[in-house]
């Protein structure tokens, strides 16, 4: 016996053909936009996971945008520290030479070619401003041109800097800061102070900074004077503490380069993580989206042919 179609079963068909519509639309939108929903109100049991992780997301993206500066900061006082314990280290090497050969030959360039090494490296910048200035970053530091300023500078020269006390503090992650400022006259007082002495005397100048030479000087004259082998020999010492000091700064500074590597290590894991999170809520699978968006038109289909079969019968077709 064949079965007539009634209303009642066409408007039944009809509203499986609309929800097939509307699934296809809804398989449709997963696909070309990848997410399991339009609105937070369709994951709602899941907004409250989703909405703190992404601030946690946003929170880490952020340290790690900050600490790529960082990182770049401490590369940059890095190669000044580096520049400036060589030039330390030329002075040395050119004083124990002259002590060596009793010759002052080369001695005085040195000295002055040292001056303008470390006044460029401890008046560098970066897009930021002056890398020693502490939050005075706006000035150069240290504050002459020539060694000429320097000799004509307080003794020692405390009058030449012009950076602040103030370090620079940065937040690394969640739970941890950290101190990553250099400041000018800490690693440049002892080196200007050695330069300043050698020049001085260098100009017939007896230094009075401590230890105070016994005099006079005869300026590097050639060949050397007692008072001027002594006073060389006095000065080693004094050059080898200083460039021990700046070796410490370069050690403190390749420390919190250490500490931001393991750090930025850290929150990459941590960031990878949380996007995982984020997708697993909000993000479909791509394979299984298209194998929805498939069933779900060949469903469709099925509801099309079925209506358009049961409008074409009735009761004339059996009569």
């Amino acid at each position: 016996m064949t079965r007539v179609s009634t209303y009642q079963q066409s408007q039944t068909l009809i509203k499986e053909m609309l929800g097939s519509q509307y699934k296809l639309s809804d398989a449709q939108r997963q696909v070309s936009t990848g997410h399991v929903a339009a609105y937070y109100k369709d994951i709602h049991m899941d907004v409250t996971n989703l909405a703190g992780s992404k601030s946690l997301l946003s929170r880490l993206e952020q340290y790690e945008a900050n600490n790529g500066k960082v990182m770049s900061r401490l590369a940059q006082y890095d190669q000044a520290l580096a520049g400036v314990e060589s030039a330390g280290g030329d002075v040395l090497s050119a004083v124990m030479s002259t002590i060596n050969t009793a010759s002052p030959q080369g001695l005085s360039g040195t000295v002055e070619g040292a001056f303008e090494t470390v006044l460029n490296f401890l008046n560098s910048q970066n897009t930021e401003g002056y890398l020693f200035g502490g939050t005075n970053n706006d000035v150069p530091p240290v504050n002459l041109s020539t060694i000429n300023d320097l000799m004509a500078a307080a003794e020692p020269p405390t009058d030449i800097f012009q950076n602040n006390d103030l370090k620079a503090t940065v937040r690394i992650d969640e739970n941890r800061t950290l101190e990553v400022g250099v400041l000018a006259d800490e690693i440049g007082l002892e080196v200007m102070t050695s330069l300043q002495r050698l020049a001085l005397w260098a100009n017939g100048v007896v230094p009075t900074t401590t230890p105070v030479p016994t005099g006079p000087s005869n300026s590097f004259g050639s060949p050397l004077s007692q008072e001027d082998q002594d006073f060389l020999v006095g000065e080693i010492a004094t050059l080898e503490s200083m460039l021990d000091n700046i070796a410490g700064f370069r050690g403190n500074n390749g420390l919190n380069q250490k500490t931001m590597d393991e750090t930025m290590e850290a929150l990459n894991l941590q960031i990878d993580q949380t996007k995982v999170f984020v997708s697993d809520i909000e993000d479909v699978d791509a394979a299984e989206a298209i194998a929805n968006l498939t069933q779900r038109e060949l469903a469709l289909e099925v509801s099309y042919n079925v209506l358009s079969t049961i409008n074409r019968m009735s009761l004339l077709n059996f009569l």
